[in-house]
This record gives C-alpha cells, sequence and structure tokens, in this order.
C-alpha cells in the first residue's frame, strides 16, 4: 500500500484515536482499510458490530503484528454495495484486497460474521491463509440452539447480548438511539448484515467443507455468549482439523471488547506459534 494513498474522510473516527483510514480501489471498490504495526501481517474482520473502530484490542495486536483492519464492504456507507450478494462475494473482495496490498498470505481474524468470512475465505484461498483466529464466529447451525434473532431488535437489548446484560463503560461503543447520524450509519450497516443472513443464519456447507480446512486454528468463545450460544463455538473446534478452543472468563459475545488484554494474548500467542511452525516446515 503506497504511503502516499489517501486519507478516507469518514463520518466517524476509531475510538481512541487509531490509524486514520486508508482508501483503495479494489476491482473498482472502494475499501477503507486501517493499518498499523510491525511484523507478519494480520488481518482482522469485523462482524455486525464494532466496524469501523479502533479498540484497545486492535492496538495490542498491532504491538506485534503488521495489522490491518478492512470495513466490511457497506460500513459506514448507508446504502450497501450492489455488488454484495453473498458470502462468495466478500470472499473475492477480501482476496482482491490482499493483492491490492501485495500481500500472499496472512493470518486471518474474525469475530461472528466476520469469523464466517474469513473461514469461508481459507476454504476456498487455503494458500492466502497462514492460520486463523475465530472469534465467537458465526455461520453453523447447531439444532437446538440457534443464534439470537438480533436484527430489528431495539439496541438496549442487543447491548444486553453482547455484553452479558450490562455493556456499562463501552455502551458508547454502540449506536446511540437519540443520534441522528449514528441511526443512519447503524441502518446503513444493519443493511449489509440482512442482506447476507436475512434468509438463514448459517450456510449448511460449511459442515462439509470445515474438515478440510488444514490450516492452524484458534477458536475463541466468551464465557456466557447470549448471541450466538457457546455450543456453536464447540463445534467450529470439533469440525475444523487443526483447532482448539480457548475461553474468555468473565465475558459475552464481545469478549475482545471486554477484555482486550486476555483475548489480545491467546491470539498473539495463537499467531505466534503458528508463523514460528511455518517458517520452520
Amino acid at each position: 500500500m503506497s504511503p502516499s494513498a489517501p486519507a478516507l474522510e469518514l463520518p466517524h473516527r476509531p475510538p481512541g484515536g487509531g490509524p486514520a483510514p486508508i482508501a483503495l480501489d479494489v476491482n473498482g471498490a472502494p475499501a477503507a482499510v486501517r493499518r498499523q504495526g510491525i511484523g507478519e501481517p494480520v488481518l482482522f474482520l469485523h462482524g455486525s458490530h464494532f466496524g469501523g473502530m479502533w479498540l484497545p484490542f486492535h492496538t495490542r495486536l498491532a504491538a506485534t503484528f503488521d495489522l490491518l483492519a478492512p470495513e466490511l464492504p457497506g460500513f459506514p456507507e448507508a446504502a450497501v454495495p450492489d455488488w454484495v450478494q453473498g458470502f462468495d462475494d466478500l470472499v473475492l473482495h477480501y482476496r482482491a484486497l490482499l493483492d491490492a496490498l501485495e500481500l500472499e498470505s496472512v493470518h486471518v481474524v474474525g469475530h461472528a460474521l466476520g469469523g464466517w468470512v474469513a473461514a469461508d475465505l481459507a476454504v476456498f484461498y487455503p494458500e492466502r491463509v497462514r492460520s486463523l483466529s475465530l472469534l465467537a464466529p458465526a455461520g453453523l447451525r447447531v439444532p437446538g440452539h440457534p443464534m439470537a434473532e438480533y436484527l430489528g431488535m431495539a439496541p438496549e437489548r442487543v447491548a444486553q447480548l453482547l455484553f452479558n446484560g450490562d455493556p456499562g463503560e463501552h455502551a458508547g461503543l454502540l449506536p446511540d438511539a437519540t443520534d441522528a447520524e449514528a441511526f443512519a450509519r447503524n441502518y446503513g450497516e444493519t443493511g449489509v448484515t440482512v442482506r447476507l443472513i436475512w434468509e438463514r443464519r448459517y450456510d449448511l456447507r460449511l459442515e462439509r467443507r470445515l474438515p478440510n480446512v488444514r490450516i492452524p486454528t484458534l477458536v475463541v468463545q466468551g464465557e456466557d455468549d447470549r448471541l450466538i450460544p457457546n455450543v456453536h463455538a464447540a463445534r467450529w473446534a470439533e469440525l475444523l482439523p487443526e483447532a482448539h478452543l480457548e475461553t474468555i472468563p468473565g465475558t459475552g459475545h464481545a469478549f475482545f471488547v471486554q477484555a482486550p488484554d486476555a483475548t489480545a494474548e491467546v491470539v498473539t500467542d495463537f499467531i505466534s506459534r503458528a508463523e514460528q511452525e511455518r517458517v520452520t516446515t
């Protein structure tokens, strides 16, 4: 990525500062990417929540790695790009993004919906993914344990699902229903999610595809995930041949926000080991 690439002016700034977004052209589609750190490249894919934010968790990872945090297409625009029709479109987009950044392969970290995209990227382009870190990933069907129907839910109820009942100091990271600009931005972001998972909250093909993903994989869950039940993370770890499961105590679905140090330590240790094994084999 050229250091002279123009900064992208967004209607919101990442909490706590963080790097300014860089504007890229990815096969004719605009992309906003925040990048910080020196080391092995790590691609972070956000989910339906916390898009366009640079959080303490990101800062912790960037202390060890070259962290790249793109925004999901449609974040923070008010309209969903016409070309986003499914997860395959996102996989192709992120592959092209890696090409634009001249990165042959990266370690990929994805939260929730971003974990689903990360897994699909590894399914179709395993040569581009050095390791997978899936944080409360969405995408599987676990009979009797569906994910919560949060689309269209009142903001305060969503906050309770994300943070085990009480967002506390993290309430400011969620959309303010009384702020017209924040409401409009959240409407656009929700539109992307709706287009992707309105018909089904899962992809049955993952059950067959995931056993073919033979790269180092870490699955991380909160202790009490009220949005995606914990049995989902366990199932991901069962299906992925080289996966192991970690739990962040005292947290919920947004554990990487609630416990950034603990989560970053687990992910950093895993990626560092995976990279060491890669270069010595």
